[in-house]
């Protein structure tokens, strides 16, 4: 998804009536009955090219589940004793297990 963080509203920046969060241009007073009684809208539109969303979909599909020569270098680090966790990462997983 693409954000355009380039256009408020209907119209462009420099040809809108209002500025971010609908804030008046200059000094922000209203002059003149007509202006008083417009109300201002804030806007947001997404925008989005849908065969570059297809596109990346695909590819993390493409992605295997399980990253086979990363299990195998741990099991090898485990077989070797190589492998070591740290007492605090024990410790979080385990507070964070039991609060679930």
């Amino acid at each position: 998804m693409r954000v355009d963080l380039t256009t408020f509203g209907v119209e462009p920046p420099e040809n809108s009536k209002t500025g971010r969060a609908g804030h008046t241009g200059g000094a922000g007073i209203a002059t003149g009955s007509a202006a008083a009684s417009t109300s201002v809208l804030d806007e947001t539109r997404f925008s989005f090219d849908q065969t570059r969303v297809q596109s990346l979909g695909a590819q993390v599909l493409a992605q295997p589940e399980i990253r086979g020569a990363k299990v195998e270098a741990l099991q090898e680090a485990i077989g070797k004793g190589e492998y070591s966790v740290p007492p605090s990462q024990v410790a979080d997983a385990l507070v964070s297990d039991l609060a679930s």
